[in-house]
């Protein structure tokens, strides 16, 4: 077969073309790809609950320090970090936060929570990272009154974008859409499928310190 100049010169600028095309498609490829895994920091590991720095708090002095029973007077509502090593691994996270309250004391936070003044109350840590419903951060709201039931309210967590109410008091077995049994604050209305799950805490060293044992109830929302 005969090559003339006019050919190769076309056939040159095909192949230019092409590759030109192929290198402009890859950073749109790139997009598309999934972000990379995060690779945490064990030196920034922590199994205590540390207090998040947010000002106008009553804890904002004490911002990266850990939490410990004595802080809190009934009622006190703090979001902690919390940071253990295996967290990555379980829920591809390096840290999260959670809500760490002294609530009167219920029979069922027996093994979940801390007990403080002599049984009479318990510290305990709620999963408000993520609401079981679509994702979104629930709040502690001291009261308030539903726009779903229009019934007034005390000492709640109220989800921001769907309304969904949880009762930190009455913490019950509930069964998430997995199948699997998760102890939470009950859902009294809205549409979460079921109530906001706990962490199980205890005390260490005198701090206060998050349990991996219960882990697989926070798994949902894309976490684990």
């Amino acid at each position: 077969m005969n090559i003339t100049r006019r050919g190769f010169l076309q056939g040159a600028i095909g192949l230019a073309g092409a590759g030109m095309t192929t290198a402009l498609a890859v950073p749109a490829l790139k997009t598309l790809l999934p972000p990379p895994v995060t690779r945490c920091n064990d030196d920034d590991a922590h199994e205590t609950l540390t207090y998040k720095s947010e000002s106008g708090k009553w804890y904002e002095n004490m911002g990266g320090s850990v939490a410990k029973k004595e802080d809190f007077n009934l009622w006190d509502v703090a979001i902690v970090n919390w940071a253990p090593k295996n967290l990555e691994q379980e829920l591809g996270a390096c840290e999260i936060q959670l809500a760490l309250v002294k609530v009167p004391a219920e029979p069922s936070m027996n093994g979940l929570g801390v007990s403080v003044d002599d049984g009479n109350a318990y510290l305990m840590a709620y999963h408000t990272y993520k609401c079981p419903h679509l994702c979104c951060k629930p709040v502690f709201s001291a009261e308030g009154t539903s726009t779903i039931s229009g019934n007034d309210y005390e000492n709640m967590f109220l989800c921001p974008c769907h309304l969904s109410l949880f009762d930190p008091l009455s913490v019950i077995k509930n069964v998430d859409e997995q199948g699997r049994e998760v102890m939470a604050a009950e859902l009294l209305e809205g549409p979460a499928p079921y109530g906001l799950p706990v962490v199980p805490i205890e005390e260490k060293d005198g701090g206060l310190v998050g349990l991996m044992t219960q882990i697989d109830w926070l798994k949902y929302c894309g976490q684990g």
